[in-house]
């Protein structure tokens, strides 16, 4: 079935006040999804969609949204509500956050503030490159500039804070992509460049500093994540070329840390009892006890991560480098390699819904590869015709995808 799609993106008082917050299923609440890792197993998505030439008509896509400026972020969702980041205006000075109605495409309100640091970025990047995270009642968005804002589900500034007022030398002329996350009741942002490079902690109700600890001074893009340990101790995982380092984040304490040369753009992922660093070589580690380190358990020799952080489902640790994607078994052995084709430059993290992973190439081609047998099988290739370079986020039965200057709802005709 075609469906015609695009609409307006006009805010309508009529959905201000009959879209509250309603449980579509489970949100998805930050970069990489809940917990950290981009796998929903029970999600059924489409394998293909198509959008026609003029832009008018489209087969599973459900809608279209229009946003202000420029993003590479990705979405985060609560309840039926999208939140996306835009930068717009001169130098990309704006830093606005815009919430979609889920159902409908429809804009619910758009906020913005004027950026106090620096926005400056490489041209294909955005000032809004960070994807913002909830705790489900407010929406934490952090930019290049390292502006952190917090707004209410109805679009209310809780608070705002401009960190380069104590940092005025962070940042680089290609931009910072870090994105904030949140634990134990505060968001812990990660700046790290070749000048002032700093992680602090923020209370997520009052938007003070709980803490702020200096990082080593080397541009790096991944971001923070968090891990329950053996005992059940939640840490704030930071990683760098120089290391990964578990802190508290109520105080900012080092709890442990691993000498090990990490990725500075991909993002270590934990689940299963384990985390996974990206680097060189993918490595897997058990989860530690207390003030223990923890033990390394196998590393992947043939299995490098590019741009993309890995995705773990109960069967295999997935990992896109240039046009390969790569399966290791849950101990590490190579079970196979496919080529995805013409996907260009890879910068969106994949996904798996059920057991078929979604990757999508810079300039809006995505790749669907069922992963459930003994070899990657690639069952779809669809155009989206936009840049993509910011993850997807899956909700229900529909994948939500943040192109440069739109949002797109992708799910299968009814």
């Amino acid at each position: 079935m075609i469906r015609k799609i695009f609409r307006s993106a006009i805010v309508l008082s009529v959905m201000l006040t009959s879209a509250s917050p309603v449980c579509l299923g489970e949100d998805w609440l930050s970069f990489l999804g809940n917990g950290g890792n981009g796998f929903a197993p029970k999600a059924s998505l489409p394998v293909k969609f198509t959008v026609s030439a003029e832009g008018k008509s489209a087969e599973n896509v459900a809608w279209r949204s229009p946003l202000p400026g420029r993003a590479v972020s990705g979405p985060v969702t609560v309840g039926n509500r999208i939140f996306s980041t835009s930068s717009s205006g001169i130098e990309q000075r704006w830093c606005e956050v815009t919430c979609v109605d889920s159902q409908s495409g429809i804009q619910l309100w758009t906020r913005k503030v004027k950026a106090t640091g620096r926005p400056f970025c490489h041209p294909t990047s955005a000032n809004a490159a960070p994807t913002p995270c909830s705790d489900g009642e407010r929406v934490y968005a952090f930019f290049s500039s390292n502006d952190l804002v917090c707004y209410d589900l109805e679009g209310n500034l809780m608070w705002y804070r401009g960190l380069a007022y104590d940092n005025p030398k962070v940042g680089n002329d290609v931009g910072m992509s870090s994105s904030p996350v949140l634990a134990g009741g505060v968001v812990v942002v990660q700046s790290e460049c070749q000048a002032d490079s700093f992680a602090a902690g923020i209370d997520a109700k009052t938007g003070a500093t709980l803490w702020q600890i200096e990082r080593p001074r080397k541009a790096n893009w991944s971001s923070p994540a968090t891990l329950r340990g053996a005992d059940g101790q939640m840490v704030v995982l930071l990683q760098s070329s120089q290391g990964l380092s578990a802190i508290d984040p109520r105080s900012g304490s080092e709890v442990w840390k691993l000498d090990e040369k990490c990725s500075s753009v991909t993002t270590t992922v934990a689940v299963n009892g384990r985390f996974y660093i990206p680097g060189s070589n993918l490595k897997a580690f058990d989860l530690p006890r207390g003030l223990e380190a923890p033990k390394l358990l196998w590393e992947a020799p043939r299995v490098s991560p590019g741009n993309s952080s890995v995705v773990v489902t109960d069967k295999a640790v997935l990992a896109v480098k240039g046009s390969v994607l790569a399966a290791t078994d849950l101990d590490g052995k190579l079970l196979w390699q496919t080529r995805l084709g013409e996907i260009g430059s890879v910068w969106a993290s994949p996904v798996v819904a059920g057991d078929k992973l979604y990757i999508f190439g810079m300039k809006g081609r995505c790749v669907t590869v069922d992963v459930s047998g003994s070899e990657g099988k690639i069952v779809g290739e669809s155009e989206l015709g936009e840049e993509v370079l910011g993850s997807p986020a899956i909700i229900g039965n529909s994948l939500v995808v943040r192109s440069v200057d739109a949002l797109w709802k992708i799910a299968a005709d009814k």
